[in-house]
């Protein structure tokens, strides 16, 4: 099995704790246990044993997480080690050599990469800026043959910060249905939507649908590295079959943790202080971008940790990025790594200071250079 390389991961592992001002995260600004548990969880949490779990997840967990969708129960969860796991879980249990899958880009590539490496063949529906960062899901059509097995959508979507309206995932739903295609969506953003209207989650909108979520990024917990997958009880029990030959089984620390973290009211209060952190600091990107607007220009994100920044310098955002980390210490993401050149992705959800001396920099470095 070949790789592409993952060249999103791989210059953030490099780079992004060598530099001062981090702004590659596509996260909230994490919590440390202190601020997340009470002093009598901490206490209890110190009474967990450091053994081995159920391989699929406990079923306290499993039934905590279901409890955030329609109809589900435990057996259709299964518990991962971070939504990435999650991810190529999916992707073993669901496709196979020869099947095509539909990726919706720009997107994390991290699907898109390994089914590619087992055989899948991937077409791509772009989401176009002229309107939004959406799809025109008239384009879909095209991409279908007798071989289209799933269509996958990151959303909402990473690196854009764009949703869909409510309208459009309907009509995407009726799309997959239509064709008898599964419908993936990795929701790991889910519950960050700036203007604090959740989106409804894919999993309860079509019954060939399956999710992926986790802890990382809108509830600002990734150390936790808890992620897992909802969907059928068939196809779910096939994922776990493939998780007996990766990680086995969970932190039983993390599972503690995390099932404190998805019940409603922890969950809601987390994820309110994720959204005052990233209106706060998308505003602060709003004046900055308006000051420097003959340099920079962005749809500003409605939900996530990032914005994906168009620059209007002459010069390869791969060696943009680099020229900056070595001559700013500050670490962003080029637009090379989605195959968009020209852009850059910028982590709105840091504490604002360091959000602000890197602005001040980026805009620095571009006056003094181009």
């Amino acid at each position: 099995m070949e790789f592409v390389e993952f060249s999103l991961e791989r210059i953030q592992s490099l780079y992004e704790n060598l530099v001062d001002h981090n702004l590659s995260d596509s996260g909230v600004h994490p919590y440390n246990l202190r601020e997340l548990l009470t002093a009598d969880q901490l206490e209890k949490m110190l009474e967990v044993e450091l053994g081995y779990g159920w391989t699929n997840g406990s079923p306290e967990l499993r039934t905590s997480i279901a409890n955030l969708y329609k109809d589900r129960n435990a057996d259709n969860v299964i518990v991962t080690n971070g939504s990435a796991e999650a991810n190529i879980l999916m992707v073993m249990a669901m496709l196979d050599p020869g099947d095509e899958l539909i990726v919706v880009v720009p997107n994390y590539l991290q699907i898109w990469g390994f089914a590619k490496a087992i055989g899948v063949v991937v077409k791509e529906l772009p989401l176009r800026e002229e309107l939004g960062w959406v799809p025109d899901l008239g384009d879909l059509e095209a991409l279908i043959s007798p071989r289209t097995k799933m269509i996958t959508i990151c959303h909402p979507n990473n690196p854009t910060g764009s949703l869909l309206p409510k309208e459009a995932m309907t009509q995407l739903v009726d799309f997959a249905r239509k064709h008898d295609l599964w419908l993936h969506a990795d929701e790991v953003y889910k519950g960050s939507e700036l203007n604090g209207i959740e989106s409804p989650s894919f999993a309860d909108m079509y019954e060939k649908s399956i999710v992926t979520s986790g802890l990382s990024k809108a509830l600002a917990l990734p150390g936790l590295r808890i992620g897992w997958l909802v969907g059928p009880e068939k196809e779910i029990y096939r994922a776990w079959q493939g998780k007996d030959y990766t990680s086995i089984t969970a932190s039983a620390v993390s599972e503690y943790v995390a099932d404190i973290v998805v019940q409603p009211g922890k969950r809601e209060d987390i994820l309110a202080r994720s959204r005052r952190i990233l209106n706060d600091n998308v505003g602060l990107l709003a004046d900055w971008l308006n000051t420097n607007n003959n340099l920079f220009s962005c749809i500003l994100p409605k939900a996530g940790g990032m914005a994906f920044v168009r620059y209007q310098m002459d010069i390869n955002s791969s060696e943009l990025v680099h020229r900056l980390r070595e001559e700013r210490s500050i670490m962003l993401l080029p637009g090379d790594v989605y195959g968009m050149d020209g852009f850059i992705r910028l982590g709105v959800g840091a504490p604002k200071s360091h959000i602000e001396t890197g602005l001040h920099h980026l805009a620095d470095f571009a006056r003094s250079n181009f």
